[in-house]
């Protein structure tokens, strides 16, 4: 413990190395910071990937118990909030940055809210619930390449409540996507379900529905109604985007948007219960040669 008033429980590097995945940013749908990125900002985006790909790893682990990991993530946020040097190397890498990068501390910390939900949570009533998960699961991520990318940039953020929810949006509309892509393996493995409750209910659907190989027409249509209301997230977030004036990061955020259109595409037309929908090689060559293109 590190002192009687926080009850905090501490773990070192080894422990937490054992629970890892060994997943990382190759794994995503999307690049985390591409060729497109400036290496000096890549390193610490990067940095910032492995913070909470540790975090997701641990709220995901089948073999923790709910108590545990709250116990984990909790402690990872004690660290974080008073800079706290553990040997936990993705921590301290993390912490070591916060002396310069004043934002970084207060993304990390609404990361870690997402992750202890995930730790306790396993079903989401609604939309409205869903987009609450989302605030702090995914946007976190893009307001810290925004506020990374102009504080190397040097310049002021122009427009930024505009391009802050535009950010939001994509990157809510990523998540999502991702939701329904794993919808079977976050079933079978974790039982969660991000998907909305109401919308099972609404097409009279049993969630055990999501252990099948091929999905219902009932399915389709609650698959359909989610993927609709993730094209007017990213609709919304296209006028937005256009309005970053730092050339790198608006065709990073350009080609990201290109990718999730073209998954929602391929969700549409596919079945993610009967196999995994992902981009092939030539898709995504398409979706950076778009987004470096066109603006």
């Amino acid at each position: 413990m590190i002192g009687k008033e926080e009850s905090i429980r501490t773990f070192n590097q080894k422990e937490i190395a054992s629970l890892l995945s060994g997943k990382s940013f190759q794994n995503e749908n999307f690049p985390v910071a591409s060729f497109v990125i400036k290496r000096e900002t890549k390193q610490l985006i990067r940095r910032f990937y492995f913070f909470a790909r540790t975090a997701d790893d641990i709220a995901d682990n089948k073999n923790l118990t709910h108590k545990t990991k709250l116990e984990i993530l909790n402690f990872f946020d004690y660290s974080i909030k008073k800079s706290f040097k553990s040997d936990i190397l993705v921590l301290n890498n993390l912490i070591k940055d916060f002396s310069t990068l004043k934002f970084a501390r207060n993304h990390s910390r609404n990361l870690l809210k997402a992750f202890k939900l995930d730790a306790k949570k396993q079903r989401y009533k609604d939309w409205k619930e869903l987009l609450f998960y989302c605030k702090y699961s995914a946007n976190p991520v893009g307001k810290f390449f925004i506020d990374l990318t102009y504080f190397f940039a040097n310049k002021p953020l122009i427009n930024k409540r505009i391009i802050t929810k535009s950010s939001d949006n994509l990157c809510t509309a990523l998540q999502i996507i991702n939701h329904i892509q794993d919808c079977k393996d976050d079933y079978l493995e974790l039982d969660r379900v991000y998907l909305p409750i109401s919308l099972f209910k609404k097409y009279s659907i049993p969630v055990e529905e999501l252990k099948n190989n091929n999905s219902s027409k009932d399915f389709n249509n609650l698959k359909k109604e989610m993927i609709n209301k993730i094209e007017k997230l990213l609709d919304y977030s296209e006028k937005g985007l256009q309005l970053i004036d730092v050339w790198r990061l608006r065709k990073e955020t350009l080609i990201i948007l290109n990718i999730a259109k073209r998954l929602c595409f391929l969700l549409k037309n596919n079945d993610p219960l009967k196999k995994k929908i992902k981009l092939s090689r030539i898709e995504l060559l398409f979706c950076f040669i778009k987004g470096i293109i066109c603006d």
